[in-house]
This record gives structure tokens, C-alpha cells and sequence, in this order.
């Protein structure tokens, strides 16, 4: 009994905490766009990235989210397009957020050593509740613990709205940072409009940046392998979060630690993720140990990603997504 009524209490917390904040992979980069939308068609070649979330894994599907996206430049409008499609149910299904996003982006050569990319994304989403699976207290049977139709306190159970985005991406040979504005319009998100105006979809700030350097033994012998450090932060209403770890590559294979925390220096977990890569295609897995106040309870959370460019790029990509390890003599 003491676990069905901390299962519940959890998801009833995470089902209000995630109602103002946008779903947060742990492989920021395994799905870019999702991030920023100015990625869409950088990686020079057509792309799919698949994602897969199972949070909170000591319960049974208490947040899935499943995630599928497509980009591919374009020389003519000399930039980029994409297409990405995410679909996050929580509490057992109960609650189904569906997105559908597109993307476009212009690439500008900054220098010789620097590019610009700037994105713009707009997107159809969906919120769906099953009205019929809530239990309220005023339809509740005392007698008998059978519950009838929900009372009127949810007029709109399926409601859906536009949604636009921006960002804005710099990178070089080895440094590359980045900055989006998600939700611009603030949308209404309200299952019953006409008793609240004041639930809106909070903006998203996001501010990232990483590098790609790569170690060797001596400065004129042949590298060992490369290592990628990397930030990212983002603030959406009252919510608040930094990331920062690094990764690091060496013959295929790639291995990586993260934290994350919010502003006020309270850790939430601790991110282990391995992986394979190579030109065509990256594979990893990741897993958040949880150290807040929750780790005795949520059994921590598992992410598996798939992406792949369906032809060989022409030009080298120098973004972690893509980090195949590539063999270098000397320092550049």
C-alpha cells in the first residue's frame, strides 16, 4: 500500500511539474533539432535520429517518450529542412502529448574558419487526457468505491495548438555554441479555458555550447583519441536546469559522463553513456542515476538512441552527434 501511494503521489507531482516544462533528454545531441532548431540539415547529409525515454523505471510506464526525426540540407535555399515527430505518455498512458515539428534553417559562412546557422520551427501539438480514467472525489461512490462520469472540472480533455521556435548556431573545426527560444507565442495549455487564463506554455531558453579536441601522447606521434566537453543550459518558467559532462571517443567506441542540476546547485543525477559510432551511424545508450531525494524510489531512467545519414557526407561534421574518431598526426 505504502508503494501504490508513493507510485501515485510521484506521478501526480511529475504530471504537474511536466504540464509547464518541455520533456528533457539526457543525449541532447542524439536528436539536435529538438534542442535547436538551427541544426536542421547541418550535418551535410540526410539524417534520421531515432530516440527512445523510459523514465522512472521502477515504475511501469510512468513517462515513455519516443521520438523520430528527419533533416537533410538544401543547396538551392542554401540551408536546411527537418522534420521531427515526439510523442510523450505519461502515467501509463494516461496523459499523451504528440508533436509535430518542422524545421528550417540558413547557413551562412561566417569566416573561414566559422559558420552561422540560423533556425526557425513551427509545430502542431496535441495534448490528449482519458477523462474516464480519472477518479475525482465528488463522483466517487463511498459505499461501493465505484466512480461514474467526471464531473465538468475538465471541459477540453483533447486540445491542440500551433507552436514556433528559433535559434541560432555557431560552430568551427572545434568549438561550437549555440542559443533557442522555444514556444514564442507562450500557448494556452488549459483543460478548461474558460475557468483559467493563466495556463500558458512557459517559454524555453536554451543556451549550449561544446568542443571537440582531440589528445595526444606527444605533440608530433599519432592522436590517442578525442574528448568532448560540453554545457548546456536552459531555464522554462520556474524550472531550471544545467547540464555538463564530457565524452569521449577513441576507434568507434564512445563513453561519456554528465551531471544535472538546477540553478540553486541541487543535483539531480548523474548520466553514464556508452555508444558506437562511425561515418554513417551512431549508437548509444545512457542512464540517469538519480541522486535527489527521489533515488530511492525511481529506479533511475534508461535512453537509447539510433541515428544514421543515409549517404556519405562530403564534408567532415564536427558536432559530438557525429564524433567518429578520426586518425591525426601532429597538433593542428
Amino acid at each position: 500500500m505504502q508503494k501504490t501511494i508513493r507510485t501515485i503521489a510521484l506521478l501526480i507531482l511529475g504530471i504537474q511539474f511536466a504540464y509547464g516544462q518541455d520533456v528533457s533528454f539526457s543525449q541532447f545531441y542524439a536528436n539536435p533539432m529538438y534542442l535547436n532548431p538551427a541544426f536542421a540539415g547541418s550535418e551535410g547529409a540526410p539524417r534520421i535520429a531515432l530516440q527512445y525515454r523510459n523514465q522512472w523505471l521502477q515504475f511501469d510506464n510512468a513517462y515513455t517518450t519516443y521520438s523520430v526525426a528527419a533533416d537533410f540540407p538544401v543547396e538551392s535555399l542554401q540551408g536546411g529542412l527537418g522534420l521531427q515527430v515526439m510523442n510523450d505518455a505519461q502515467a501509463g498512458n494516461l496523459l499523451n502529448q504528440l508533436q509535430v515539428n518542422l524545421a528550417y534553417s540558413v547557413f551562412i559562412q561566417l569566416s573561414r574558419e566559422y559558420r552561422v546557422h540560423a533556425g526557425l520551427q513551427v509545430g502542431y501539438h496535441q495534448n490528449s487526457l482519458k477523462v474516464n480514467d480519472l477518479i475525482f472525489a465528488d463522483n466517487l461512490d463511498i459505499n461501493y468505491g465505484n466512480h461514474g462520469a467526471t464531473g465538468e472540472i475538465i471541459t477540453e480533455p483533447d486540445f491542440s495548438y500551433a507552436d514556433f521556435s528559433t535559434g541560432l548556431l555557431v560552430y568551427s573545426k572545434r568549438l561550437f555554441f549555440g542559443a533557442a527560444i522555444h514556444h514564442l507565442t507562450e500557448p494556452s495549455q488549459s483543460y478548461a479555458p474558460e475557468n483559467d487564463d493563466n495556463s500558458v506554455l512557459d517559454r524555453k531558453y536554451t543556451v549550449h555550447a561544446g568542443a571537440k579536441l582531440p589528445v595526444f601522447r606527444h605533440g608530433h606521434l599519432r592522436k590517442k583519441f578525442d574528448i568532448s566537453p560540453q554545457l548546456i543550459i536552459q531555464q522554462q518558467g520556474i524550472s531550471n536546469q544545467i547540464n555538463y559532462g564530457i565524452l569521449a571517443t577513441k576507434r568507434g567506441l564512445t563513453a561519456g559522463t554528465w551531471f544535472r542540476q538546477n540553478f540553486g546547485i541541487r543535483y539531480d543525477s548523474l548520466i553514464f553513456l556508452v555508444g558506437f559510432v562511425n561515418n554513417r551511424m551512431q549508437f548509444t545508450y545512457s542512464y540517469d542515476w538519480t541522486i535527489s531525494g527521489l533515488w530511492g524510489n525511481s529506479g533511475g531512467t534508461s535512453e537509447v538512441s539510433l541515428s544514421f545519414l543515409l549517404k556519405s557526407n562530403r564534408k567532415k561534421s564536427y558536432f559530438p552527434f557525429s564524433n567518429s574518431y578520426e586518425e591525426e598526426f601532429g597538433v593542428p
